[in-house]
């Protein structure tokens, strides 16, 4: 599960080449992103502490943070804010 996550900034890469991604629309979505990131640590953790949780969250969450970086990098010249 971890390997398909770790994946996000590469489909990030490729749905900001064609358009269909902006970054500004991952901005906008950050909060409830990191509600997601957090249901998904819960899930992919394989026990029920809360420390296990975090550490599993945290890479998770730093992806989805670079995944906007990237998506600002690949996404074309019409879709940048001035």
């Amino acid at each position: 599960m971890m390997g398909l996550v770790f994946e996000m900034p590469i489909v990030a890469y490729f749905f900001a080449k064609i358009g269909v991604l902006q970054s500004s629309m991952l901005r906008r979505w950050r909060k409830v992103a990191v509600v997601l990131v957090l249901v998904a640590a819960a899930f992919i953790t394989p026990s029920t502490d809360i420390f296990t949780m975090c550490l599993v969250a945290l890479p998770l969450w730093l992806l989805y943070e670079f995944s906007i970086l990237v998506a600002q990098k690949a996404e074309p010249k019409q879709f940048e804010e001035k």
